[in-house]
């Protein structure tokens, strides 16, 4: 896999020019273009409908997009060192990110997330977590206030689980080349010998496909809860950044049930990196 076009949804927010200076640094690694997406929706107060009202509002949303993109050129001077384009469009974000994302041919989708306890943050954090729950492509979620250190250990939770397409796994060995990392595979629940079939079958395959990547392997007893599990390892080996699947349903037994997803998403401290469970 060749990551050649990144496409950021940017809403001008400290949060989202975080994840846009992140994505810079990614950028300038694969010599890839960024595509800065900025959506909006045209609201009309209820007691004012007037059909004559949506092209000068809508004309009005167009020219602040701009303006703020004129801005973020003049503050954020690293922009210099990327091939970018703006895009401007009039959409709901979650389907604006869907669509640019066909359009532009995107390999990788970078956004910035905020824990939902903050009231006020919380609609761009939800966000991020829906368009991972809906995106067919690879979402790497960046905290605010994270900054760009290069990965030398990434960690990749495995729940040894069917998975569709092995080569969804492309973009982890893709960083994982590039940066000169180790991908550490974390299993939360059996050591090998207690495996069944299907988990058997699928670790062969990651074990397989990591072959000619550097990599080791961690187990940890299910006596602890995923979550537990994950920041104990992060705590003890200090990852720089996480990778999981994100499941589209609920498998039978499956380690990552939607509200331990949700949780990690909207409160790493570290980046996130998803992975399409295409089915």
């Amino acid at each position: 896999m060749k990551i050649e076009n990144i496409l950021v949804p940017v809403d001008f927010s400290d949060c989202s020019n975080n994840a846009l200076q992140y994505a810079i640094e990614l950028a300038a690694l694969y010599e890839a273009q960024l595509i800065l997406l900025h959506c909006y929706v045209v609201h009309i107060p209820a007691a004012e409908i007037s059909m004559d009202l949506q092209p000068q509002l809508a004309k009005e949303y167009q020219e602040n997009a701009e303006k703020n993109f004129l801005l973020l050129k003049e503050r954020m001077t690293e922009l210099s060192r990327v091939n970018y384009r703006e895009v401007i469009k009039t959409s709901f974000i979650n389907v604006g990110i869907t669509n640019a994302g066909k359009e532009f041919d995107a390999d990788l989708i970078v956004m910035g997330t905020k824990g939902a306890d903050n009231r006020i943050d919380a609609f761009f954090g939800s966000n991020t977590y829906h368009t991972i729950k809906k995106s067919e492509l690879p979402v790497l979620a960046i905290p605010d206030g994270a900054k760009f250190i290069t990965p030398r250990k990434i960690l990749f939770a495995a729940d040894f689980r069917y998975l569709e397409k092995i080569k969804s796994l492309d973009v982890i060995k893709t960083l994982s080349h590039q940066l000169n990392a180790e991908v550490q595979v974390l299993h939360v629940g059996h050591g090998w010998t207690e495996l069944n079939m299907e988990q058997t079958k699928e670790a062969a395959a990651i074990i397989d496909y990591f072959g000619n990547t550097e990599h080791s392997y961690y187990f940890v007893k299910e006596e602890l809860n995923v979550e537990e599990a994950i920041e104990g390892h992060l705590d003890k080996h200090q990852n720089e950044m996480l990778v999981l699947i994100a499941r589209k349903h609920r498998f039978p037994g499956s380690l990552f049930k939607k509200k331990v997803t949700r949780h990690t998403v909207l409160h790493t401290n570290l980046p996130l990196l998803t992975i399409p469970d295409i089915q």
